[in-house]
């Protein structure tokens, strides 16, 4: 119940749509102090917007998680703000469905670098302070495409597997010194991700963002002696026939 607990500092890539903008709007509404950052700023300005007279607060910054220097000046007004981050939501994505013969190596490198790249980058600027802490957690958006094969997204594919064993080894790392590493693996969401003629196909079978969201927003509220490790969220029907 909001009101019963310190609203904790909450930071969220990929926050100006899909999964990302549900889990702002819900983390807000739940009363946190919610950091959302996307390369966007007009996206952020308009979600600000939308949360006026929220329980929380809403702190809108610009950050491309492609880049090293974006990602460390973000976490240091985070940090010159609210002196820490309690939860690292890894979000921010992006792909290409093509085959694998078609894709570019410029885009084999948008996604590798949004969607590994960028979750290591931002881990990297929240992890010693929550080692310093012994407290912490950090959950990763990644895909059920890191557990089966999708044609015509090998990269994506990629991006996500890598990213689970990224934080797998992260997790058995610092389990020991109090930080929870959780990795979520959403099926077909109703996202901007897909075409509008494929949201329009599928939106009655796929999952709505704020389902996904409600999902990991109970999962980040665990006891501090129990983790969920990994969290697979999937339609009814199963994988989509696209």
């Amino acid at each position: 119940m909001i009101g019963t607990r310190s609203p904790r500092i909450v930071w969220i890539t990929g926050a100006s749509s899909g999964i990302g903008k549900a889990l702002v709007e819900l983390f807000v509404t739940e009363g946190e102090i919610v950091v959302a950052s996307a390369r966007s700023r007009g996206s952020l300005n308009s979600l600000q917007r939308s949360l006026a007279g929220a329980p929380g607060e809403y702190f809108p910054l610009v950050c491309d998680v492609r880049t090293e220097r974006s990602v460390r000046s973000a976490a240091q007004r985070i940090t010159a703000r609210f002196k820490r981050v309690d939860v690292l939501l890894n979000n921010a994505g992006v792909t290409v469905f093509k085959d694998f013969a078609q894709t570019s190596v410029q885009e084999f490198d948008h996604v590798i670098g949004t969607n590994l790249r960028g979750a290591f980058l931002a881990t990297k600027c929240v992890l010693p302070g929550m080692l310093r802490r012994k407290s912490g957690m950090i959950v990763n958006i990644q895909s059920f495409a890191a557990k089966t094969i999708y044609t015509g997204s090998s990269v994506y594919s990629a991006s996500k597997s890598g990213g689970v064993a990224l934080m797998d080894c992260l997790r058995a790392e610092v389990r020991s010194k109090g930080i929870k590493v959780l990795n979520v693996y959403p099926g077909a969401t109703l996202t901007p991700m897909w075409s509008s003629a494929q949201q329009k196909t599928y939106a009655k079978v796929m999952m709505a963002p704020a389902e996904v969201a409600r999902k990991i927003y109970e999962a980040t509220r665990l006891s501090e002696s129990m983790m969920i490790e990994e969290l697979v969220l999937r339609p009814q029907i199963g994988d989509l026939k696209v």
